[in-house]
């Protein structure tokens, strides 16, 4: 199974190798310093040395770890074997160490320099072996003078001291590797717990937002420590809303357009029926004619309200277009499609109307105008509807003489003002015309007013 990759993972190994890394680079260089300061202090102290005391060709001298010539062969012999003299040069210090002192103390070590100062030139050497501990505390001043010796017997002579017995100290750069070690460790450690304090609030917010839906977008966002979990917290519970403010848009442009395109279809639908049978029975094609205009006038209105619900619930760029509209023919002729819905105790009674034309959204107006004289005749099982119109303003009433039914129980009914009503609250609230729906003992009274147009 392939193993996806993480954060987690790529964080902790990029921050060990960065530490690595970098431990072992100032190790190093914390090494290199330390040789170069013992090599400094070894040349400056030899330099100081040189010139302090007499000394005479074929007598060198011993001062604490030094030896003072004048010449290369009155060095000791474990120098001269040890270091080649054609490598000297005036005042630089030449050396040779046996060993590993990384990981242990050196076997053994020879440091040799030619001092020249103002033409007088002095050979200084020092030398640690197991035999011979470096620093031992075995100083003697420049002896006084006797007679001249040998060198050889005076070599001789300090060969059969007894000498320091060695030392076994632990190694001088244990500690570096030690503190190097602490260091990864805190580096392994370190990062470890900073990732664990950021990743918590992370996976608080994974959770919250698997959890988030519809019922908890109204709840506060919680606080998740971070300002950047915050901010995209925000944005995660925005982009959800706006999807479910789509998704109720179109849940409401279907329900809207379900009921909406009930009438046309309905009219749609009986008079292709009377159609058949008029073809049928050869009736006059002028009466055929009139069916077919009904029939098309109500694909027209399907296609009308169609592009006005989309307009509505998206938002959409097009605006709905202004045209003349004759209120009292646009009400006679949506009362003719609706009569179907009519019931034999039930009397439509159109009144004071007049065939003037207003600038009105004509989609607009016969989907509010259809609501309308729909639930004003789906409410009365046995009564009158009466509708008015005079200029701008349609005054729709129903009175049902029915007993038990009355505007309470209607509105409560199955049938209801429902999607109905809801939509034509919402048009008229959007272009600022003037509503009014009041209940009555046995019915409805609705005063609607196209005049304020504001959009």
């Amino acid at each position: 199974m392939k193993m996806r990759p993480s954060l987690k993972i790529y964080f902790i190994v990029m921050m060990l190798i960065t530490g690595v890394t970098t431990i072992s680079i100032m190790s190093l260089v914390s090494i290199n310093s330390f040789f170069e300061g013992i090599d400094f202090a070894m040349a400056d102290a030899m330099r100081s040395q040189a010139n302090k005391h007499p000394v005479r060709d074929g007598h060198p001298i011993r001062v604490n770890n030094f030896t003072i010539a004048t010449q290369w062969v009155d060095l000791p012999a474990p120098i001269r074997d040890n270091l080649n003299q054609a490598d000297l040069e005036d005042n630089e210090l030449l050396k040779l160490i046996n060993g590993t002192p990384l990981l242990s103390k050196p076997e053994s070590g020879f440091f040799a320099m030619r001092v020249n100062q103002h033409g007088n030139v002095r050979y200084i050497s020092s030398m640690f072996t197991p035999e011979r501990p470096m620093f031992s505390n075995d100083f003697r001043p420049p002896p006084p003078q006797k007679p001249r010796i040998d060198s050889d017997e005076r070599m001789s002579t300090e060969n059969d001291r007894p000498t320091t017995p060695p030392t076994h100290e632990a190694p001088q750069f244990d500690y570096i590797i030690v503190i190097g070690l602490i260091a990864i460790i805190l580096f392994s450690l370190v990062p470890y717990l900073i990732l664990r304090k950021v990743t918590t609030p992370v996976e608080k917010l994974m959770l919250w937002a698997n959890k988030l839906d519809k019922e908890n977008l109204a709840q506060p966002i919680p606080d998740f420590h971070y300002s950047e979990l915050n901010s995209l917290a925000t944005m995660m519970k925005v982009s959800l809303k706006s999807v479910q403010e789509a998704l109720a848009r179109e849940q409401r442009f279907l329900g809207y357009a379900s009921h909406e395109l009930r009438t046309p279809i309905a009219v749609a639908r009986s008079n292709s029926e009377l159609l058949r049978k008029m073809i049928e029975k050869n009736i006059a094609v002028d009466k055929q004619e009139q069916v077919i205009n009904r029939i098309e006038r109500a694909c027209l209105t399907m296609t009308d309200l169609t592009e006005t619900l989309l307009w509505l619930n998206r938002k959409l760029d097009k605006s709905i277009p202004i045209k003349p509209v004759s209120l009292g023919a646009l009400t006679q002729q949506l009362l003719e499609d609706l009569a179907y819905l009519q019931t034999d105790k039930t009397v439509l009674s159109l009144k004071e109307v007049d065939q003037n034309s207003y600038p009105l959204p004509e989609p607009l107006c016969r989907i509010i105008i259809t609501n309308l004289l729909r639930n004003a005749i789906q409410h009365t099982q046995q009564g009158f509807v009466t509708i008015k119109q005079s200029k701008t303003t349609i005054v729709i009433s129903n009175k049902n003489i029915q007993e038990g039914i009355n505007g309470d129980q209607a509105e409560h009914s199955e049938l209801g003002f429902g999607l109905g009503l809801k939509l034509t609250e919402r048009l008229v609230k959007q272009y600022g015309w003037s509503y009014s729906n009041i209940a009555t003992d046995t019915g409805h009274n609705v005063v609607i007013n196209f005049c304020c147009l504001t959009k």
